[in-house]
């Protein structure tokens, strides 16, 4: 049996400060092109689904997407919310200030979503302030010794669930990330980080082992449609 590829922490393009803005730009298009086509946001959804089916109109959906990126899974969350009559307050954050300029483009017409440039390992929210915290693609991003605390404090800004999708480290998740990037991504920024964000990525093991250091009592931790794996504290009812 052959032994999990070694995980990398060379840094990415994207999280270069001085990134190229077109570059940037390009790269968060092949994103949402693979979110909406592949459904990339689809489990983190999915998991919203019961929750929103029985919430009270009365009571805003409070929901922090942390590292929201060029801001898709805010805007989708917001049509889902829409489409279900139950106001919203949906924040996103991101530390790099370009994608944070690209991502107020993206959210122009929806007044229901605020956005915040914020260290996503300082997160500057009171405890218990949303009832759901989410993140994308952005756990594979920190320095692995920072993985620990960073679960721990999403917990304490939840009062109903935390939902973390990630990539998951493999030989065939890497192999098919390598290929689907030369075959249909347009940003050469995407094309380098793909298959690198794998490399950075954790094993289903090496999640459970995390949120069991975390202090995640009941945690669930699952493979996920495309090459992912989902991350949450509680089951959400």
């Amino acid at each position: 049996m052959l032994k999990p590829l070694s995980r990398s922490t060379r840094p990415e393009l994207l999280d270069d400060p001085a990134a190229d803005p077109r570059e940037l730009r390009a790269s968060l298009r092949d994103l949402q092109r693979i979110n909406e086509r592949w459904g990339g946001h689809r489990a983190t959804l999915a998991a919203l689904s019961a929750p929103l089916s029985r919430w009270r109109a009365a009571r805003p959906f409070r929901f922090l997407d942390v590292g929201c990126g060029g801001g898709d899974l805010l805007v989708a969350l917001a049509r889902r919310c829409r489409a279900a009559g139950v106001p919203a307050r949906l924040v996103g954050i991101d530390s790099h200030p370009t994608v944070v300029q690209i991502a107020r483009d993206r959210v122009a017409g929806f007044p229901e979503i605020d956005l915040v440039r914020c260290d996503a390992l300082e997160l500057p929210f009171a405890g218990k302030s949303f009832d759901f915290v989410a993140c994308s693609l952005l756990l594979h991003h920190l320095p692995p010794q920072r993985g620990e605390a960073f679960l721990r404090a999403l917990s304490r800004l939840a009062r109903e669930g935390v939902i973390v999708s990630d990539l998951r480290r493999g030989r065939g998740e890497y192999v098919v990330t390598f290929l689907f990037t030369r075959l249909f991504a347009r940003a050469r920024m995407t094309r380098m980080d793909g298959p690198l964000s794998v490399l950075r990525a954790l094993t289903l093991q090496e999640a459970r082992e995390l949120a069991r250091d975390a202090g995640w009592v009941d945690p669930i931790v699952r493979r996920s449609f495309p090459l992912r794996l989902l991350l949450m504290d509680r089951p959400l009812r």
